[in-house]
């Protein structure tokens, strides 16, 4: 399996890819708002029974809140493979440790895939879902609170050098 690093690096030759650009607070906050709306569809998609929706919104969920941190330190990815694999590369020496949340990510996002391609009677919805996205998206507030100028530059100069090496 392709390590994050050379996954990072794929993505930063994609048009689409990885790019720096300023950092936003607004959209931050603005996808911060979406993971907790996603939040609210998500208990109701449980509540109603509706597997596979729950599958696509507890993904989403988590997704909108690495994408508030993104946004936080002016990284943009259009690719959700890229924006997994950028989450686990440039925050993993950052001081923050994501391993956890970023595996959850990750079986998120093969939950969605099961869900929306592989339909069958015996998708289910893992046990407590629900409540593990609202404590990812808690546990993204968090760190965005915890982001000073010093780590957001240790972030941006992490995929600076990468975009250095990059032929």
């Amino acid at each position: 399996m392709k390590s994050d690093r050379g996954r990072v690096l794929w993505c930063l030759k994609q048009p689409r890819g990885i790019r720096l650009e300023a950092q936003n607070k607004i959209l931050a906050g603005a996808y911060l708002k979406k993971a907790r709306s996603s939040l609210n569809m998500l208990n109701a998609a449980i509540e109603k029974e509706e597997k596979e929706w729950a599958a696509t919104i507890a993904y989403y969920t988590r997704y909108y809140a690495v994408y508030a941190l993104f946004q936080r330190c002016g990284i943009v990815s259009e690719i959700h493979d890229c924006t997994i694999a950028a989450f686990g590369y440039l925050f993993s020496e950052s001081g923050i440790d994501t391993k956890e949340i970023h595996d959850e990510l990750l079986v998120s996002k093969e939950n969605r895939i099961d869900a929306q391609y592989y339909i069958s009677a015996e998708t289910e919805i893992p046990e407590g879902d629900a409540g593990k996205a609202g404590t990812f998206v808690l546990v993204i507030e968090e760190l965005m609170d915890k982001l000073d100028d010093d780590v957001i530059d240790r972030v941006r100069d992490k995929l600076k050098k990468l975009l250095a090496d990059t032929p």
